[in-house]
């Protein structure tokens, strides 16, 4: 009996492990690949979609933003039927954006926030699409409350029908988020708690306010995952991917720019592309004569690639990415997406 007691045991000791592994594999196994549209004024944003269709699951375009009375107003270009048939062809999940810098008595009230969940609700099934993206950025923090049961009860009649809601969020390391009143008004254990998808712009850590520095540092980045992993499953997590570049000037605040552009000077003046063996993202400073002295940081495939290598090991059960900034990007960034493509998006069996 003592024999076979530790025969079971031991038994019992190696499954338990390759239970949890199968499990850690199997919420691994789903990889999402998303992008805003438009998220950048390059006119090659579109094209840049289509053409890499084989690795992106997802599309949320940028068509409605909240009234006052809990309606949703179409901006431009929303509703875009060729658009909508390309990428239905392509097999793309289409999770519209709703977009809005100002969060108003519209969620704190609760008969008008009804009104608005019932009007999301109505626009998803009119229009056909898989579900729907809140942005609601830079709220004041009285709103916190009243945001998360909105949440709550857009998810519920999501849920109801069978389609997705993504809810995105600024980056934050601690609930408490002081360097914005917008971030420490997001809820994310609630937040989290009632989105299907839960995305984290990772971006702007150093941003138009500030000091020149890199766009997305990984080891920032990591901390917000961190974070997150502490409030939820992470498979449900898809972090922000920068895929633009901001140039400091003297005396003037920075602007974005494309990739394209910096490469241009790269290639112009001889420039040298620096980088930081902390963060890889590029960096070119603009000194030639005649023009404002500049200081560049960029996305390009050799950051993303050493980010992207970073998170895998650190975050295994990560769900995805969503990129901002398409149009103008490295064209390098794609195939490094498809190098490190981990399994299918579980969201492409929606409905």
């Amino acid at each position: 009996m003592d024999i076979v007691f530790r025969v079971v045991l031991t038994l019992a000791l190696l499954l338990i492990p390759m239970g949890l592994y199968g499990r850690a594999q199997e919420s691994a196994s789903s990889w999402c690949v998303a992008v805003w549209y438009p998220s950048s004024d390059h006119p090659g944003g579109y094209q840049s979609l289509i053409d890499n269709t084989d690795v992106i699951d997802v599309v949320s375009p940028f068509w409605y933003s909240p009234l006052p009375d809990g309606g949703l107003n179409p901006r431009s270009g929303a509703e875009d039927a060729q658009k909508l048939a390309a990428w239905r062809e392509a097999g793309l999940l289409i999770l519209p954006t709703i977009v809005s810098f100002r969060m108003s008595a519209m969620i704190e009230d609760p008969a008008v926030r009804a009104a608005h969940v019932a009007n999301i609700v109505a626009l998803v099934g009119r229009m056909g699409y898989d579900g729907i993206d809140i942005d609601y950025e830079s709220f004041g923090l009285s709103t916190r409350d009243a945001f998360s049961a909105f949440a709550g009860e857009l998810s519920d009649a999501m849920r109801a029908q069978g389609w997705l809601l993504s809810v995105t969020v600024h980056a934050k390391t601690a609930d408490e988020a002081t360097w914005t009143e917008g971030a420490a008004a997001q809820d994310w254990p609630r937040l989290a708690d009632a989105a299907d998808i839960f995305r984290i712009m990772a971006y702007d850590y150093h941003n138009l306010a500030g000091a020149p520095g890199p766009i997305g540092p990984p080891g920032w980045t990591k901390d917000v995952l961190d974070y997150a992993a502490s409030v939820t499953d992470l498979s449900r997590v898809w972090v922000g991917l920068h895929f633009y570049g901001l140039n400091w000037q003297r005396r003037s605040a920075p602007v974005a720019i494309t990739w394209e552009g910096v490469q241009r000077w790269v290639e112009s003046f001889g420039l040298e592309v620096q980088r930081d063996p902390a963060d890889m993202e590029a960096h070119v400073e603009l000194h030639v004569s005649g023009l404002p002295r500049q200081n560049v940081y960029v996305a390009d495939s050799t950051g993303l690639a050493f980010k992207l290598d970073l998170l895998q090991e650190a975050f295994p059960d990560l769900g995805g990415v969503t990129i901002w900034g398409l149009g103008g990007e490295d064209p390098a960034n794609w195939d490094v997406l498809r190098q490190y493509n981990r399994g299918e998006c579980q969201f492409r069996e929606a409905p």
